[in-house]
């Protein structure tokens, strides 16, 4: 390598160097991360109601209950209540699913009181806000006939639908708000 290809290739190697040393650093900040904001979260299940009169049907009828046809959408803990860091909280409803599988009505539920307190409202619209999205299948009495006994058994062996109606359903539901590790938590026990 020559003489002037030497210092060439230094002096753009210091002149490379020296830029790279001279670039703007960005300044280093501290930031202190906002506080967390509690989170809500839900799940639900039905309460067994022993007086449901689907239980005492004639032999001649079936019912299918109603059906979910797609997610439901479960209560947000309302804000107010998160943010107070109000919970326990229970809000049990009756919900009546009409023949087109809508949610019709919200009712207070015989079986069982809701609780009370300063945000007892925001939890019940909560509760109806997200129950009245809920879609079924709505419910079927169906009327049928003993099939035939294929087996000898001396039983049927299936049952042949004569005929069938849509019906108006009802069922009660418990949703419990908490606040679990700083978080609000909502769960529906039977």
């Amino acid at each position: 390598m020559t003489q002037r290809l030497r210092i060439a290739l230094t002096t753009s190697l210091l002149i490379t160097l020296a830029a790279a040393g001279c670039a703007h650093k960005k300044p280093v900040t501290t930031t202190t991360p906002a506080p967390s904001l509690p989170e809500g979260k839900t799940t639900y299940s039905y309460i067994f109601d022993p007086s449901n009169p689907a239980l005492g049907l004639p032999e001649d009828v079936q019912f299918s209950r109603p059906r979910p046809t797609e997610t439901t959408t479960l209560p947000k803990y309302p804000e107010r209540a998160l943010a107070a860091h109000d919970g326990p909280h229970r809000e049990i409803v009756r919900i009546v699913i009409d023949t087109h599988g809508i949610v019709s009505q919200v009712v207070d539920s015989p079986m069982g009181q809701s609780d009370g307190g300063p945000f007892a409202g925001d939890y019940r619209r909560a509760v109806d806000e997200a129950v009245r999205t809920w879609r079924y299948q709505p419910g079927v009495l169906q009327h049928v006939v003993p099939g035939n006994d294929l087996d000898a058994d001396g039983k049927p062996d299936y049952k042949v639908v004569t005929s069938s109606d849509l019906v108006a359903v009802y069922y009660d539901i418990r949703f419990t708000f908490e606040i679990v590790d700083g978080k609000g938590v909502v769960t529906a026990i039977p």
